[in-house]
């Protein structure tokens, strides 16, 4: 039996319809390879969004408080004299003031008494202590109506190899040793460092002749002379200015005192003693207050006339005692206290029309409204952090401008507080009870100013007339509120990213439709590379010319510029109407190459046009002047509204057009000539264009006559860097992408629709409108979405053209300030795991966030949008 073979035609070969085994494996391996890169790269992804987590996690800690020591410093009735008592900057030696005149230096371990010394005068008694925040000065008053200023300090030395005794030698790094009434202990360089108590007193000094002794006292230092305010029981209020001098050839210091009596009304004299008395380092201001929470504001600022400006109560309980006020760092602020566990700070603000000088006091931050009573209050020297004792035997870490509590610790040994201490280098805190117990913590509060609500909240800064958002990181006083709320910048970013994608977008998609749709297939490669190239510009050199060249010719031209985007759209549609008036023949001989050479002609004539009417358009318009308008020193809101109002009316009167107008038109027309039905077209285009501008004229005017101004609002003073140029450089970064991407979407269309719609008589704008568009609606929307991320990430442009103003203002003539230029300007100069440090990693955080829910959003929509277009 033969065995049969196919038969195949000759010169032929069998086809192998089976996959090579290296195709196989290379397939395989580019599988894997896309596989893990993928992984990779979402790995990354969740790798950054966890550091920056990581790294912004702290800022919303409270502080950390550690006992350190704790020790019996006297007996409980001397502890009741205390005037104050506080550590040095190293917590190693420490100081109490006894309302007698006993100044005791003690080691702030272990409370042994370390020096003693005394600011008593013989035959008076010392009836007031004043001591100022954050400095040495101390000032004493006594009951024959003296006065005494000086410092109690402690002086730091290292300790020299020659000065090393045996007994220092043979000091371990965890002890310390009292050496001349001070103390000595290791750095953490392994250095000795020397802490050595220094008092220094003034001779007694008087004010005028008056011999009635001073009940309140409060002493200010300044560079070149310091401001002492007295309450003498004859019930006097003075105002001080001390000036000191020293011979030079017996060293001898003599102290000048001019004085100033201050008003006391009747109705001030009628209340009684007051209980506290706070003057500024600049004697501008002077605060008396009484025990029932009356306080009368001094205003001081004109010398020869001292005002009384106000009276308030800062103590809203009526049945609560006023038992703290001090000045927080600054002298702006006053943190008040009371018997019924309220809390609050008080700064003036200036208010038209309020009291005798324009200023009213007002609580602006409330911490506590009731508890235990607060027994003593201490602020710090660094920030606006501070210490509430109470009644109750605890104390309580608040950060005033942030309104939070970082921590509460309980007193060893009972009873209230009676002297507290946040120490120099906020490190550390220092508190002393009723019973005497003294006690040393310490303190971890690297990020008091940060909570959700002071970041993205209204926060009342001193100084301010209302909560505000602000953005202020720095500023050149340790008195400054570091101001850190991200809505200005998240504002900026999102008024930054609109006006670029607003100029952006209508030239990219109708570029790009333009290209794929109506211009010859043989320009189409050349125009697309060029336009591509724009995308390899460097930022940097946008921002440069942005800054430098595009916005001081702007604001030159701003009118002629305003004029263009105005006149250019309405001379090319007008443009594209009056090419439907000629001949078909001639029409179709004018096609290619002469066609987009007469776009570029009506475009740059339409340009030209507008500039010269840049003048005219000002005077008619914004009365000879457009910065005086936009300033309001001129004319009224009618133009403004008309601008807002026209695009408007034009889109509305387009849609009614579309909805309700073509058809019927359409039927109507029906066996017209073709001339004919151009010649109608163009009308109702130009009726179109005279409707909406007259009707915006109208209802500018209506808006106006109400009272609507936007001037204010969308417009106002301009500045040279500002949205305006960043949304034209921005947006010629931008459209590129959108063009690019856009364009390959609307080509990617089957060529077999296109046929279709052109077989059933549509033209080819019905075409690209109507068929085209919607079945590339998902790619152009991806292109948006990817020209959203670009426009939201740009850092040089927008750092070099919009003025880095972080103002929550929609004005587009006015400069603002993203999150990524913010992270550029700030970073250079944020200490390492600093609050500022971390603030910008919680701005690129908000970045990340904003850009992963817009594209989220993006992806849900375009998914939806390339189903709609998969049923067509």
């Amino acid at each position: 039996m033969g065995t049969s073979t196919e038969a195949r035609p000759a010169g032929t070969t069998r086809r192998l319809r089976t996959t090579s085994r290296s195709v196989r494996v290379i397939d395989r391996v580019t599988t894997i390879g896309i596989t893990v890169g993928g992984l990779f790269v979402i790995v990354a992804v969740l790798g950054i969004l966890a550091y920056l987590v990581a790294v912004v996690t702290p800022l919303f800690r409270g502080a950390n408080v550690e006992k350190r020591a704790a020790y019996r410093l006297l007996p409980a009735n001397v502890a009741a004299n205390v005037a104050f008592a506080e550590l040095d900057e190293y917590r190693a030696a420490g100081v109490y003031v006894l309302r007698s005149g006993e100044i005791v230096y003690f080691d702030a371990r272990n409370g042994n008494e370390l020096a003693r010394h005394s600011a008593a005068i013989p035959n008076t008694t010392i009836t007031a202590v004043a001591r100022p925040l954050g400095g040495s000065a101390v000032a004493f008053a006594y009951g024959d109506g003296a006065f005494r200023t000086g410092t109690i300090s402690f002086d730091t030395s290292f300790v020299g190899a020659e000065e090393i005794t045996p007994a220092m030698r043979a000091l371990r790094k965890t002890a310390r040793l009292a050496v001349d009434g001070g103390v000595v202990e290791h750095t953490a360089t392994g250095e000795m460092r020397r802490v050595v108590p220094s008092v220094s007193l003034d001779a007694p000094a008087r004010i005028g002749e008056s011999t009635a002794p001073i009940v309140l006292i409060d002493y200010r230092p300044g560079e070149s002379d310091a401001r002492l305010a007295a309450f003498t029981g004859s019930s006097a209020l003075l105002l001080n200015t001390l000036s000191q001098s020293e011979n030079m050839m017996t060293g001898e210091k003599t102290t000048e005192v001019a004085t100033r009596e201050l008003p006391v009304p009747a109705e001030v004299l009628a209340r009684g003693r007051p209980a506290f008395l706070l003057v500024t380092s600049k004697g501008d201001q002077l605060y008396l207050a009484w025990p029932d929470g009356t306080t009368a504001r001094y205003d001081l600022r004109d010398e020869e006339t001292p005002v009384l400006a106000e009276f308030a109560d800062i103590v809203t309980d009526a049945r609560a005692r006023l038992t703290s006020l001090r000045f927080m760092i600054g002298e702006q602020s006053l943190l008040a206290g009371d018997s019924g566990g309220g809390l609050r700070s008080w700064f003036r603000v200036a208010r038209e029309g309020a009291n005798k000088d324009g200023y009213v006091l007002v609580a602006a931050h409330t911490l506590a409204t009731s508890g235990p009573a607060i027994s003593r209050t201490t602020v710090s020297s660094r920030d606006k952090s501070f210490i509430a004792g109470t009644s109750d035997g605890h104390a309580v870490l608040y950060h005033m401008t942030s309104e939070q509590q970082l921590a509460k610790v309980t007193v060893p040994g009972g009873g209230s507080v009676l002297a507290a201490q946040i120490t120099p280098k906020s490190d550390g805190a220092f508190l002393l009870s009723s019973t005497g117990e003294a006690s040393v913590w310490d303190v971890q509060n690297p990020h008091p100013e940060t909570t959700v609500r002071s970041i993205f909240g209204k926060v009342w800064y001193e100084g301010y007339p209302e909560p505000q958002y602000t953005w202020q990181s720095s500023s050149g006083t340790d008195d400054f509120e570091p101001k850190l709320s991200l809505i200005p910048l998240i504002f900026g970013t999102l008024k930054a990213t609109f006006y670029s994608l607003l100029f952006a977008i209508p030239i990219a998609l109708l570029g790009a439709i333009y290209t794929s749709e109506f211009l010859e297939r043989r320009y189409r490669a050349p125009l697309k590379s060029t336009i591509e190239m724009m995308a390899s510009l460097p930022s940097v050199v946008l921002g440069f010319i942005a800054a430098l060249v595009l916005a001081p010719l702007v604001e030159n031209w701003v009118i002629a510029v305003l004029t263009v985007f105005a006149v250019i759209p309405l001379t090319a549609l007008g443009a594209g109407y009056a090419w439907q008036l000629l001949p078909q023949k001639a029409a179709s001989r004018f096609e290619g190459k002469t066609q987009f050479a007469l776009l570029f002609a009506i475009v740059a004539g339409a340009g030209w046009a507008a500039v010269s009417l840049a003048d005219r358009v000002e005077a008619w318009m914004f009365y000879g002047d457009f910065k005086a308008w936009l300033d309001g020193r001129v004319g009224t809101g009618t133009p403004g509204n008309a601008m807002l109002a026209w695009p408007l009316l034009l889109v509305a009167l387009v849609v009614i057009d579309r909805r309700y107008l073509v058809d019927r038109i359409a039927r109507r027309l029906r066996g017209r000539s073709r001339a004919a039905i151009a010649v109608i077209e163009a009308a109702k285009y130009a009726l179109l264009v005279v409707v909406s501008l007259a009707s915006a004229a109208g209802i500018g005017w209506l808006l106006a006559v109400a009272g609507f101004d936007s001037r204010g609002e969308l417009f106002g003073t301009y500045v040279q860097r500002n949205a305006l140029i960043v949304g034209f450089v921005t947006g010629f970064a931008v459209i590129p992408i959108i063009y690019t991407i856009a364009e390959d979407a609307l080509s990617s269309v089957p060529q077999i629709l296109r046929s279709a719609s052109l077989g059933c008589g549509a033209t080819r704008w019905q075409t690209a409108t109507r068929v085209v568009v919607p079945v590339a609606l998902s790619g152009i929307f991806s292109a948006i979405m990817i020209g959203l991320g670009r426009a939201v990430g740009e850092t040089m442009i927008v750092l070099m053209a919009a003025g880095n103003t972080p103002l929550i203002d929609f004005n587009i003539f006015n400069g603002l300030r993203t999150l990524s230029a913010n992270i550029a300007v700030e970073l250079p100069e944020a200490v390492k795991d600093g609050t500022l440090y971390r603030m910008l990693f919680l701005a690129a955080l908000t970045l990340f966030v904003l850009t992963f829910i817009v594209n989220t959003l993006a992806e849900v929509i375009r998914q939806r949008v390339r189903r709609r277009a998969y049923q067509l």
